[in-house]
């Protein structure tokens, strides 16, 4: 839903009514992930997708139902190998989308939460007694009801997925704040990588001890600059598991240092510049520091996909598709809403 947030607050502000139409759950391939929301205005307006166009139409049809007065539900929608083909997917599969009315209420709560980058589950039953019934649910929460820890855990871990419980299925959709990216050594190789990470939706940092050279006109799509000793700012900057911490500094008396601080923390993803002979020697004085060859191998080095990238752009591009592949590893799809007896 993050990404049509904007057109359905302000559909929200103009009085409209809007029918929102969720991906949650899939089977095989399917072309949008869990979460995915195509929504629909009572003037017949259209944003968002939850299959790339094959079976649009028809949830377009079921959610103009939803918004003349219908019943939330659970539609299962087969995509057939050819329309797969189409939408760029091997082969064809099964998506479950769940159509519903939004409540404004939730709406605000959600970008209340969203812009000020505190996290925030949206719960909806789409099978059960409780089908439809919304709620917000933070870190927070005392809730001890049915399915609430794992609620909790889906929201830490920023996923989206079906929670059963004994009434029915609950979707989890997780809005979490941005993950962060540190970018460590203002070379012109940071400031391309500082441009891919703010694309994919990081919170970019961009950190070098030499003040002339963290600068806005350098940097101008980082987030936040910062000049300090870089294994001195890490030890003291937010880290969890969907971290990505990127050593461009090409120094041992930065390497180091920083990749002993990050190795000690849960960051999901540590790439460190360098040729492999630097690497090498970069390993050996990690070992002399103490840090043990388990902990070392943690780091992706050198940085990036190794697809012969040579300029700044090139490098970027491969960092940013290296971070994508450690992240998407062993990713599973939220499960399968069961059918109701």
């Amino acid at each position: 839903m993050r990404d049509v947030l904007d057109t359905l607050e302000r559909w929200v502000s103009e009085g409209r009514r809007v029918a929102t139409a969720t991906v949650v759950g899939t089977e095989k391939s399917a072309p949008r992930d869990p979460g995915a929301v195509l929504a629909v205005s009572d003037q017949g307006e259209v944003a968002g997708s939850v299959t790339g166009g094959c079976v649009e139409p028809a949830v377009y049809e079921e959610a103009q139902e939803v918004l003349a007065g219908g019943e939330p539900r659970l539609l299962t929608y087969g995509i057939a190998d050819e329309e797969a083909f189409e939408v760029g997917l091997p082969c064809g599969g099964t998506v479950y989308v769940f159509v519903d009315m939004l409540d404004p209420e939730i709406l605000a709560g959600i970008r209340s939460a969203v812009a000020a980058e505190l996290p925030v589950a949206l719960t909806v039953p789409v099978s059960g007694s409780r089908i439809g019934g919304e709620s917000l649910v933070t870190p927070d929460a005392t809730d001890e009801s049915e399915g609430a820890a794992e609620v909790k855990r889906l929201l830490s871990r920023g996923e989206n997925a079906i929670v059963p419980t004994s009434d029915g299925d609950v979707f989890v959709s997780s809005f979490t704040p941005r993950p962060r990216m540190y970018v460590f050594g203002a070379i012109d190789f940071a400031s391309t990588v500082a441009s891919v990470g703010k694309f994919l939706g990081y919170h970019v940092t961009v950190c070098d001890a030499r003040a002339k050279f963290v600068t806005e006109e350098r940097f101008p799509e980082a987030d936040e600059l910062v000049v300090e000793w870089p294994d001195e700012f890490l030890a003291k900057a937010p880290i969890d598991e969907r971290t990505a911490i990127c050593v461009l500094t090409h120094d041992e008396k930065f390497d180091v240092p920083i990749l002993k601080t990050a190795l000690g923390s849960p960051a999901g993803y540590i790439g460190a510049m360098g040729s492999r002979r630097t690497t090498e020697k970069r390993t050996a004085r990690l070992l002399d520091e103490g840090v043990n060859e388990d902990n070392i191998s943690r780091i992706h080095a050198p940085i990036g996909l190794k697809i012969g990238a040579r300029t700044p752009e090139e490098v970027a591009v491969t960092i940013a598709a290296q971070i994508i592949e450690v992240f998407r590893a062993g990713t599973a799809r939220a499960s399968v809403p069961t059918k109701d007896e």
